[in-house]
C-alpha cells in the first residue's frame, strides 16, 4: 500500500500546505516534487510559511486529485544542499511565481511524513522513525520560543539601550568611584524591558496604521520585525508581550524610586514611558507631526543616561547631561537611518518624520551633520576637561561612522545599497559609547 501512496504522491503536482505559530494558522497552495514519501516544496523567504516553518516544523498536508484525498501530516525544514537544489528551485518558482524580493530569496523546503492517511483506501501509516522523541520535542520547542521572542523584541537593537545605561554608570564611576551592581542590573534589565515593550508597541501600532503592511523594501534592520505579517504572532500576542515588558519595567522602576531619596526616577521613568508609548501610539501619534527624532533623543538619551547616573550618585551633575546629548544624537541617528527605506511607507501611512518631510537627499546631509556633530562634542567636552584625554579613543568608531557617512550621501535612493549604513551606524553607536564608557572607568581606576 505504501508503493501506492508514493505513486499517488509522484502523479501530483500540487498541494495546500498548512502551518503555525502560536495558534496562528497558514494555509498556502504550492507546487511540489516528491521522492518517495519525502516532499519538497519552495517558499518566498519572509513570506508567513517559511518563517512559520523556521519556529514549528509541525506541518499538515492535503493531497487530492479530485478523487482521492491523501491526508499528511509531517515535519519540514528547510535546506540548503539538497540534491539539484538550484534546478528544482527554478522548476517549483516558476510554477508558482516565486522571485526574490529585495534581501529575500527562495527557500527550499524538505517536509518528512509522521502520518499518512488515505480514507478511500482505509490506509493509515504512522513514520515513528520520524517523530523525536518527547524530550527532543520539548527542548527544541523552549529553543524555538526563546528565537521567536528574540526576533520578535529585536534583542540586537536593545544593545544600544544598554551601551546607553554603562555610559550612564561609567559618569557616576568617574565623578566618585560610586558604583552599585545592584542597581546597575536592575537598570540594564528595567532599560531592556523598555526597549523591547516600545519594539512591540512599534509593531502594534504599525500595524494597525498598515505602515509595516504596505512597507516592501525591507532590511534586516527596518521595516519591523514582521511578526505580526508574518504570522509568528497575533496582534494580541504582540500587545499582551508590550504589557509583560511594560509591567517588568514598571516594578522594577518603582522599586528603585522608592529605595532612593525623592521621585526623580519616577519622573524620569513617567517621561520616557510617554514618549515611548505615545511614539507611534494612540491618540497623539508623535512620529506623525514630526517628533519621532525628539522622542527618541530624549528617552534612549538624557532619560537613560541621567538616570542610571542617578541612581548610584542620587544628585544632579551637568556631565551625565552633556554626555546623554552624544548618546540621543546617536540612538536617534539609528532610528534616522532606518527611515530612508522606510520612505514610501512612512508617507503613505501619514507618517511624518524629517525623511519624509524634508526628503532623502537633504536627510541624508542632516545624518553627516549630525553624526560629525557627536564627534565635535566630544573633542569640546575633552578641551574643557570634563572628559579624560583617554576617551579620545572613541575616535577609533569612525572607521564605522565616516562609512556610514559616505554611503548615505551616495546611496540614499537605494535602499539595498543602504543597508551597510545601517549597520555602521549601530556599531558607530555601539562603539563610541561603550569606549567612552571604558575611558572613564579606566580613568578612574588608575586615578
Amino acid at each position: 500500500m505504501l508503493e501506492n501512496v508514493e505513486k499517488f504522491l509522484y502523479s501530483n503536482k500540487s498541494l495546500h500546505i498548512a502551518s503555525s505559530s502560536y495558534n496562528n494558522p497558514n494555509l498556502s497552495e504550492c507546487s511540489y516534487v516528491s521522492e518517495g514519501t519525502t516532499i519538497i516544496v519552495a517558499g518566498e523567504q519572509n513570506s508567513s510559511l517559511i518563517e512559520q516553518i523556521r519556529f514549528n516544523p509541525k506541518v499538515e498536508i492535503i493531497v487530492t486529485d479530485g478523487e482521492t484525498t491523501l491526508k499528511y501530516n509531517g515535519r519540514a525544514k528547510i535546506v540548503s544542499d539538497y540534491p539539484n537544489q538550484d534546478k528544482i528551485i527554478g522548476d517549483l518558482a516558476k510554477k508558482d511565481n516565486l522571485e526574490r524580493k529585495g534581501i529575500f530569496g527562495v527557500d527550499l523546503v524538505q517536509i518528512v511524513p509522521t502520518e499518512i492517511v488515505v480514507a478511500k483506501w482505509d490506509y493509515f501509516q504512522e513514520f515513528k522513525e520520524n517523530k523525536p522523541s518527547i524530550l527532543k520535542d520539548f527542548f527544541h520547542s523552549i529553543k524555538k520560543t526563546i528565537q521567536i521572542w528574540v526576533k520578535g523584541i529585536r534583542l540586537p537593537f536593545i544593545s544600544v539601550s544598554v551601551a546607553a545605561v554603562v555610559v550612564g554608570t561609567a559618569v557616576a564611576y568617574y565623578e566618585s568611584k560610586a558604583f552599585d551592581w545592584v542597581y546597575f542590573l536592575l537598570a540594564v534589565i528595567g532599560i531592556s524591558a523598555f526597549h523591547a515593550c516600545a519594539d512591540l508597541l512599534n509593531d502594534f501600532f504599525d500595524h494597525l496604521s498598515r505602515n509595516d503592511e504596505v512597507n516592501e523594501k525591507l532590511t534586516p534592520f527596518s521595516g519591523g520585525s514582521r511578526m505580526i505579517q508574518n504570522k509568528l504572532f497575533s496582534t494580541t500576542r504582540t500587545l499582551l508581550g508590550a504589557i509583560i515588558t511594560f509591567l517588568i519595567t514598571l516594578g522594577i522602576g518603582l522599586y528603585i524610586n522608592f529605595t532612593l531619596n525623592g521621585n526623580i526616577v519616577l519622573y524620569i521613568g513617567l517621561g520616557g514611558a510617554f514618549l515611548g508609548i505615545f511614539y507611534v501610539g494612540k491618540p497623539i501619534k508623535l512620529a506623525n507631526f514630526g517628533f519621532a527624532e525628539i522622542a527618541i533623543f530624549l528617552s534612549f538619551g538624557p532619560a537613560i543616561v541621567f538616570g542610571s547616573y542617578y541612581i548610584q550618585q542620587e544628585k544632579f551633575s551637568w556631565n551625565p547631561i552633556y554626555l546623554s546629548i552624544i548618546v540621543g544624537l546617536l540612538i536617534s541617528l539609528v532610528l534616522f537611518v532606518n527611515q530612508f527605506p522606510d520612505y514610501e511607507a512612512d508617507k503613505e501611512s501619514g507618517r511624518r518624520n524629517i525623511v519624509v518631510l524634508v526628503g532623502r537627499k537633504i536627510s541624508s546631509i542632516i545624518f553627516i551633520i549630525f553624526l560629525s556633530l557627536t564627534y565635535a562634542i566630544l573633542i569640546i567636552l575633552v578641551i574643557l576637561q570634563i572628559l579624560p584625554y583617554l576617551s579620545l579613543i572613541t575616535l577609533a568608531s569612525l572607521l564605522f561612522s565616516v562609512r556610514a557617512m559616505i554611503t548615505t550621501r551616495k546611496y540614499h535612493d537605494n535602499y539595498l545599497a543602504m543597508i551597510p549604513a545601517q549597520a555602521m551606524t549601530i556599531l558607530t553607536t555601539l562603539a563610541f559609547t561603550l569606549l567612552l564608557a571604558v575611558s572613564l572607568f579606566i580613568t578612574a581606576a588608575i586615578w
